[in-house]
């Protein structure tokens, strides 16, 4: 179905009820029916699925609040496809238009199936969001030239590199780690006697039956003593 025939039958109903077209676009009318601005989005969807519903309704919300009111205009064919409760949570009306019946009563060839419930705009609301967006638009580039300009190679090489070299470390300390654990496991370890001296355990090491011997101790402090 043409688009072009369906908003020419559109702007002549709406002409006839005293509505002025501001707008005109590909699939979009602006009109303006005493302070109140009217957005019109036209559907040539004869059996539209819920999911084009939603995305045609989701495309009009993106505007809503630049409009007093706002409506879909659907062929008369998707009366029964249309989900009253969707579009009235959403503050937007349903128009049904119907190109065959302009030979007939053009009265007839648009009918509001769903009347859109108004809101009251607040002036200057709509210029402030837009300077708001502009601006965001502008910190996106900004953002997006700063990252480009990043030396994003060199840093993974550098990285990649303290990589390497944390690998390197840890391989040391484990290797000494388990080379500690070897010496201990045999019993080497030294210790500092009080006079400064080091005395090994296994020197230390005697059998049971003279480690509590009083001459023992006292050859060990004469060898002590000649050494």
């Amino acid at each position: 179905m043409s688009i072009d025939i369906a908003k020419k039958v559109l702007e002549e109903w709406f002409s006839r009820r005293g509505l002025r077209l501001e707008y005109e676009g590909d699939r979009e009318l602006v009109l303006i029916e005493g302070n109140n601005k009217i957005y019109v989005r036209i559907s040539s969807e004869e059996f539209p699925t819920e999911s084009y519903i939603i995305d045609e309704l989701s495309a009009t919300m993106k505007d809503r609040l630049k409009y007093n009111k706002a409506y879909i205009a659907f062929p008369r064919n998707a009366r029964g496809l249309i989900n009253g409760k969707l579009f009235r949570s959403h503050w937007v009306g349903v128009y049904l238009y119907d190109i065959a019946n302009t030979l007939g009563d053009p009265d007839k060839a648009v009918e509001e199936l769903i009347p859109s419930i108004p809101i009251q705009l607040q002036q200057g609301v709509g210029e402030g969001i837009e300077r708001r967006i502009s601006e965001i638009e502008r910190e996106l580039d900004d953002l997006k030239g700063s990252v480009e300009k990043l030396d994003v190679k060199s840093l993974m090489r550098d990285v990649s590199e303290l990589k390497e070299r944390l690998s390197k470390i840890e391989n040391i300390v484990n290797d000494l780690a388990n080379k500690v654990s070897k010496l201990e496991s045999m019993g080497i370890t030294t210790t500092i006697t009080p006079s400064g001296g080091r005395e090994s355990n296994v020197a230390n090491e005697l059998p049971d039956f003279l480690s509590n011997n009083p001459w023992i101790e006292v050859l060990k402090r004469r060898g002590g003593g000649n050494g």
